[in-house]
């Protein structure tokens, strides 16, 4: 039988590992009033421009305190013109880029070169720029300008690196969960944008299988012209020959015409709303409330920055943190960008029980900005944190010039920065309290709240109606040749042909639950590893497993959508979400329970495939959202094997599972002892050996209530 008693244990090793918690002390602050001196005279370098006749744009600064020379290159181009099914590729094309080395050099040869040079080379492609950068010894701006240019012209893009960032991608993907704050900003901005908006959207697995080389290929043929770089140095170097010195390199990339795709547009509607996404295993709540921002060239941005200062930082921070208690951490931020309206955002951190205070508290306060004036004290302690902040801008030439370059990318006046900063001078109490008013909805925000709603102080629906969130992590879905109805006929002949082998559907569906007494052994990191335990199942979805392991006893619970750990040494903790779902279908894949379902299992027979030398058959069983293959053995009928789809430490991976030794227990033949493989490497992952099996124990239920 399918006993995924392994699995069991490998979920709670490292339910452990993963597992932490984090209290919020709330602390109080000091109320001392600060005074800041003049600001020094701020220097701005010399900076020096040119274009090369393929159309390349540089910007040079010299700078001749240390004998280093940093070039970077941004590119028009950006995870936004990801293909609505290839979400992923960009980023996987500026990864490869780099780690794929060029036509001349391999990536790996690369890393060695540079590691004698004591060099840097970066590649990447975000959300709205590719870039490529490259930081040495200005001795060896030669080589660097040849590896730069070979990257940049001549991507080697090879296979192995490609599947590599796609398994790197979708480990990604498998621990996007893990952080709650990640999952508060994550869907925060799908709840401003559109979950399928450029701006919010996300990869899944499904679009990283997807991504193919020839999709790189396209990609990058499609934007990475000289034409559409621009290009900033600074060093010691005489801009001059630095000139030459690129056009040498550079100047044979051919000029192509290159026409972008206009930029999403966002279409915001105001509109009051609160959603929240249940985080059961944490024991302090995530809180985001919000609409849309602006840009940074509006006329306003000024005004918005201050306003957004005494908001967050001086009324919310001193209200929710200083005077209440409520929380570690309140922040604030009127979200603007270059080429999009951001987003505006307070947001908080506070115990479950505190959850809808804390709340109430902040939008108090939003509603407060509109109507109670400014104080001089709070205009000026906002106004002195901006300014003697803003020193820090030119605290480094890497700074300036890269400042500089993203002006230039964007269209922004050179000056931009000092434009602001005059802005900010001139900002009055009577400007805040007008952006605030002009900008600012609070009776049409969106609030999003991370956390464990029965621990909060009251329900959510005091606030209006709630919107839940499913932040389930899509599975890759099985790609099957189309059914017949041969193949459904075939393969429903096949499946009762494995319910007779096995005893029966009399015998089967008699039985309402099975305990079993096992042994696992694990290979891990570590070396071998082993254990015994006890699992219980209840048909159809609880579960009750103690195994012994050499960290301690751990015991697992789980019904229906709920599941608890309790760990020796470490108490009790919710089950996360992945682990449930591992659970549940490992309650699924037990013949004992999916043969007596026959009536509602969906068959599809696929063909045949070998299964240690032996050809079996092979039939997709899929059962509600979930299926996989059943091997048959046509000398016995029984189960050979089974291979399904699971999440791992590195994303969705491919398993079999090898039945041996049937035994019959009660009339029913099941394997008693199974063994793992990851089919992506072949090496065998874990072997479970069954001691004993009993149907139908007495069992009291209520130690699934929880």
């Amino acid at each position: 039988m399918n006993i995924k008693r392994s699995k069991l244990l490998y979920c709670a090793v490292f339910s452990i590992l993963l597992f932490s918690q984090v209290s919020l002390f709330a602390q109080k602050g000091p109320k001392d009033k600060f005074d800041f001196p003049p600001l020094h005279k701020i220097h701005i370098p010399k900076i020096h421009k040119a274009v090369l006749s393929n159309g390349m744009e540089i910007l040079f600064v010299e700078d001749h305190k240390f004998p280093t020379i940093d070039i970077r290159a941004m590119i028009k181009t950006g995870s936004i013109y990801d293909p609505a099914d290839k979400i992923g590729l960009a980023g996987i094309t500026g990864e490869v880029m780099r780690t794929g080395g060029s036509k001349d050099i391999s990536g790996d040869k690369l890393d060695q070169l540079l590691e004698s040079l004591g060099a840097t080379v970066e590649t990447g492609v975000s959300q709205n720029s590719g870039f490529a950068y490259i930081s040495l010894l200005k001795n060896d701006i030669d080589k660097g300008l040849e590896i730069l240019a070979g990257l940049l012209i001549n991507p080697a893009f090879p296979e192995d690196k490609i599947k590599l960032a796609k398994i790197e991608a979708k480990s990604s993907i498998s621990r996007r969960n893990d952080d709650v704050g990640m999952i508060a900003n994550r869907e925060f901005n799908k709840l401003i944008y559109g979950a399928n908006h450029q701006y919010a959207r996300v990869p899944e697995y499904s679009s990283i299988d997807a991504i193919t080389k020839n999709d790189i290929k396209v990609f990058y043929k499609k934007y990475f012209h000289p034409n559409n770089v621009i290009v900033a140095a600074w060093g010691d170097f005489d801009w001059k020959v630095l000139k030459g010195k690129i056009e040498k390199y550079f100047g044979n990339w051919n000029k192509i015409p290159v026409k972008l795709p206009s930029k999403p547009a966002v279409n915001y509607k105001f509109n009051y709303s609160v959603n929240y996404i249940d985080k059961p295993d944490v024991n302090q709540s995530n809180i985001l409330l919000g609409h849309i921002g602006g840009l940074k060239n509006n006329p306003d941005y000024p005004a918005l920055l201050i306003m957004n200062q005494i908001l967050s930082f001086e009324r919310m921070f001193k209200k929710i943190r200083t005077d209440e208690g409520l929380a570690y951490t309140v922040y604030g931020n009127y979200g603007a960008d270059y080429d999009h309206p951001g987003v505006f955002s307070c947001g908080c951190q506070t115990k479950c029980k505190t959850t809808v205070k804390a709340l109430k508290l902040m939008l108090n306060e939003l509603n407060k900005i509109q109507e109670s004036p400014v104080t001089d004290a709070e205009l000026k302690k906002a106004k002195d944190m901006y300014l003697n902040g803003f020193v820090f801008n030119f605290d480094s030439k890497s700074k300036i010039v890269s400042r500089l370059l993203l002006y230039d990318y964007y269209g922004y006046p050179e000056n931009f920065n000092t434009s602001v900063k005059i802005g900010v001078e001139k900002v009055t109490k009577e400007d805040v309290q007008r952006v605030a008013k002009k900008y600012l909805q609070p009776d049409k925000i969106r609030i999003l709240v991370v956390g464990n709603k029965k621990e909060f102080d009251e329900p959510l629906s005091v606030l209006g109606k709630v919107n839940t969130i499913d932040i389930t992590i899509p599975a890759p879905e099985e790609t099957a040749p189309k059914a017949t109805n041969e193949s459904i006929a075939k393969g429903k002949k096949l499946f009762e042909a494995v319910i007779a082998a096995t005893g029966g559907l009399e015998k089967i569906s008699k039985i309402s639950n099975m305990s079993s007494s096992i042994t696992i052994k694990m290979n891990t990191p570590m070396g071998e590893q082993s254990a015994e335990g006890s699992i219980l199942m209840v048909y159809p979805d609880k579960l009750k497993a103690d195994i012994q392991t050499s960290m301690g006893r751990i015991t697992m619970l789980m019904s229906g959508d709920k599941g608890k750990m309790i760990v020796q040494g470490r108490g009790e903790m919710p089950m996360q979400p992945a682990q449930l779902k591992t659970h549940k279908e490992s309650i699924l894949r037990d013949p004992v329970y999916f043969l007596a379902k026959a009536a509602n299992v969906g068959i599809q027979y696929i063909g045949t495939k070998d299964v240690e030398g032996k050809k079996c058959e092979d039939i997709l069983v899929t059962i509600g959202s979930f299926s996989m293959h059943l091997l048959i053995d046509p000398a016995t009928n029984l189960p050979a094997a089974e291979i399904y789809t699971q999440i791992g430490q590195q994303g969705p991976e491919k398993v079999q599972d090898l039945f041996y030794d049937y035994k019959a227990i009660d009339g029913i033949f099941l394997p008693m002892r199974t063994v793992s493989t990851t089919l992506k490497d072949g090496k065998k992952a874990s072997e479970s050996i069954v001691k004993e099996i009993k149907f139908n124990v007495k069992t009291d239920l209520n130690i699934f209530n929880f």
